[in-house]
């Protein structure tokens, strides 16, 4: 029974510092910051936080199977100008059908013709960010009032972020902690070969990692776009970067096998905290790519790989 618990343990990737690093910073700038605990703010720290916390669900899933999706921002931004171009009736398919037959090709690309993930990522990635200033050049246009109340609207009088993360955390929890799709999904990141040839399937739920990944993406642009009511072409820049960092930072080993669902709750929730204390002490938004790059660099030297059983 405890070793039981400790493999599963092991297998969620969260550590002393995954959690502390979140304590920390909370009491940090409750100190630090005097309208850190205004409600306006709080607020303002769910919103900022829900796209990236779906976008590093979806993250999550291919994490664990071993590979990478550089191309989760640009997947967001596709979805903001399909939003903002097209006739609102179709959008939010025509959105889910970009995603699909992104996740296809990079899931095809990796998984059947052996392309490194980071190079076959980057490169539709790259694709479909061109594709995405050819349909919406500047940022702009009209979002659907249908579209707009999925962010602004308030069933049961509960905030539409909450709503959003809820249904990510309870999805992305059941694929992954509750299903044979998942138990498979560890068993591929932890050792490809031997799952193979004890019978696991390869190419098919590598396959389904990149399209879940890239749904993922679709919904956060989906949120985001509705958010903001306007359309962006590069809203999702800064995704790809924060998506990976954040799951680093919640224990996800980079390498496959290792990661959970709480585990990208308290990296999301770190990122979020440094990002929101950086803009309440007036630090250089420019230096936030700086910092979210030594957070990452610092998350992934704190890993140490270790064979993970099924």
């Amino acid at each position: 029974m405890t070793g039981r618990v400790r493999s599963k343990t092991s297998r969620s990737g969260i550590r002393f510092i995954t959690i502390a690093l979140p304590v920390a910073m909370f009491v940090i700038l409750s100190f630090t910051a005097s309208s850190f605990f205004t409600a306006q703010n709080l607020a303002n720290v769910g919103n900022q936080v829900t796209a990236l916390l779906i976008v590093s669900l979806g993250q999550l899933i291919v994490a664990i199977g071993g590979g990478v999706d550089l191309s989760v921002g640009s997947m967001l931004s596709l979805t903001s100008a399909i939003i903002v171009t097209y006739d609102p009736a179709i959008v939010i398919p025509l959105a889910i059908l970009a995603g699909c037959v992104l996740g296809v090709v990079n899931g095809t690309g990796v998984a059947v013709f052996g392309v490194h993930p980071l190079v076959m990522t980057l490169a539709t990635g790259t694709f479909v960010q061109g594709l995405t200033l050819l349909v919406s050049p500047v940022p702009g246009g009209v979002v659907a009032p249908a579209i707009e109340a999925l962010a602004h609207g308030r069933p049961f009088g509960i905030q539409p972020s909450l709503l959003w993360c809820a249904v990510a955390i309870l999805l992305c929890w059941l694929l992954l902690a509750r299903s044979a799709f998942g138990l498979r999904l560890y068993a591929l990141g932890a050792n490809a070969r031997n799952a193979s040839l004890n019978g696991v399937t390869v190419v098919g739920p590598i396959i389904a990692c990149y399209v879940m990944c890239s749904l993922a993406a679709v919904a956060a642009g989906i949120f985001l776009t509705a958010r903001v009511s306007t359309g962006d072409p590069t809203i999702g820049a800064a995704f790809g970067l924060d998506s990976i960092t954040a799951i680093a930072l919640g224990g996800v080993q980079l390498s496959g096998g290792v990661g959970s669902v709480p585990g990208v709750i308290l990296g999301v929730v770190t990122l979020g905290l440094a990002t929101n204390g950086m803009n309440l002490l007036g630090v250089s938004p420019f230096l936030r790519m700086a910092a979210t790059g030594l957070l990452l660099l610092g998350a992934v030297s704190l890993q140490r790989r270790k064979t993970i059983g099924v």
